[in-house]
């Protein structure tokens, strides 16, 4: 649909739909010569130009040749002018407008035009009133009661009459209001979108992993002592499979203690025996100097079950050449026995090796996480303005509130802000834990975010 400005009495009005135009054309409110111009266009053209106009009828008189007698009369008709005010103003009608004298019918006049020209000041009153007052405020009322507009607006029309340049004032008003209504409905309808950017809490955490490589591998092995219980057992003196441990050495065994434990596995071949090599002779010279040795050069200990199965975690980075900084530890009768791990007096092959950096997952595990801070952004008053012919408006929007609670470790020197609900953020207290693993999928930022401001709408 088309929207033309209208000027008149040299002041320009609109945008007007066709409908309203062809209304005002209907109710002979504006005539086929008025200046009009499309929306967009910088030309005026007549109306007629742009709408049809409907033939009218109009009623001429005839002439007619005056009789001598009707000539009398005129001669002593009063002013043809004061004759015609005399009838419009209804002061009097053909049957007695003639008994009037000049003088009379100028009285008369002059006190009929006195008495409209003081109701003509109170309509431009009245007038200027419906404009200043009515129309905004049916404008600002239609916007929330579009009945209190349509009310204002016909008190406004029965107000200014029925001037022409007023009737399109008005078409211009309801147009004006209803652009308004739309704008104001386009801004409530703006969603705030939740703050941008941030990560999930697990990303985050492993991001912040602090891997030690001296303690970033794990170790599963297992070793056999069938055939050197044998031995023990048939001279009376059988190994216990309890108690028996894997010691992990520092490094690789060397002087002194590799040379003992050369030794122990040589003697180790005879287990029960007096000769010189045997094991209860190396046992009763050397058994606690290579205990004492052992024990100072381990890094880190694990029970053996008692099929020869241990396990390590968290040491340095390890493979199976490695193997003999690992000594096994298995309790005799009242002593101990001493070997590597690759010893030929226990079952060889090794019964099993498993050597690999931890997994990503158990270092999370043990990640310990707690509350620090408590912040709440959001809730500035926001506003888009619409703009009328008549007056400017401010709307207002509030932008939504966000909680973050800021986590970080003990030894932590900055935090991470988690994105919680209100009900948590309530309940939840500075100095908590916080459990990562269960809340893994909650986004979190490197500082309180906002939501983006949506378009058309500014800041405070």
């Amino acid at each position: 649909m088309r929207h033309f400005f209208l000027r008149i009495d040299n002041e320009n009005h609109g945008p007007l739909t066709e409908e309203e135009i062809t209304a005002l054309i209907a109710d002979g409110t504006l005539g086929a010569d008025t200046p009009c111009a499309p929306v967009g266009s910088t030309e005026w053209v007549p109306l007629s130009t742009q709408f049809s106009f409907g033939s009218r009828l109009k009623v001429k008189r005839g002439v007619q040749a005056a009789t001598e007698a009707e000539s009398e009369i005129a001669a002593t008709r009063i002013d043809p002018d004061l004759r015609k005010k005399l009838l419009i103003y209804g002061l009097a009608d053909a049957a007695t407008v003639d008994g009037f004298t000049q003088t009379q019918a100028v009285a008369a006049v002059k006190s009929r035009e006195g008495i409209l020209k003081a109701q003509c000041r109170r309509h431009n009153v009245a007038k200027t009133v419906s404009f200043l007052v009515l129309i905004p405020l049916a404008i600002v009322a239609g916007l929330y009661a579009p009945w209190v507009e349509t009310t204002l607006c016909t008190l406004t029309s029965k107000a200014i009459l029925e001037i022409g340049s007023a009737k399109v004032e008005m078409a211009g008003c309801h147009q004006s209001i209803k652009q308004l209504r739309w704008n104001l409905n386009r801004i409530k309808a703006l969603d705030f979108a939740p703050p941008f950017g941030g990560m999930l809490v697990g990303e985050a955490v492993v991001n912040r992993l602090r891997i030690d490589q001296e303690k970033s591998y794990f170790l599963k092995g297992r070793f056999g002592s069938e055939d050197l219980s044998q031995k023990f057992a048939r001279k009376g003196s059988p190994l216990r499979r309890d108690n028996r441990q894997v010691h992990l050495l520092k490094e690789m065994p060397s002087g002194r203690l590799l040379e003992l434990l050369d030794a122990s596995e040589v003697s180790l071949k005879s287990p029960v025996g007096e000769s010189q090599d045997g094991w209860p002779v190396f046992e009763k010279n050397y058994g606690k100097e290579i205990a004492k040795l052992v024990k100072d050069a381990t890094r880190a200990t694990s029970a053996a079950g008692s099929n020869g199965s241990f396990e390590f975690e968290s040491i340095p980075p390890i493979n199976q050449s490695m193997s003999r900084q690992l000594v096994i530890e298995i309790p005799a009768r009242g002593s101990m026995v001493f070997a590597t791990y690759t010893a030929t007096a226990l079952d060889q092959p090794p019964l099993g090796w498993l050597a690999e950096p931890m997994p990503q997952s158990l270092y999370v595990s043990r990640e310990e996480y707690f509350v620090v801070k408590k912040v709440a952004v959001g809730g500035r008053t926001l506003k888009a303005t619409i703009t009328t012919r008549y007056h400017s408006f401010n709307v207002p929007r509030v932008s939504p509130i966000w909680r973050f609670i800021a986590i970080a470790r003990k030894d932590d020197k900055d935090a991470v802000f988690v994105m919680v609900k209100e009900e948590p953020f309530e309940e939840i207290q500075l100095g908590d834990r916080f459990d990562h693993l269960t809340l893994a999928s909650l986004r979190c930022f490197m500082e309180p975010v906002e939501s983006p401001v949506p378009a058309g709408l500014d800041g405070p």
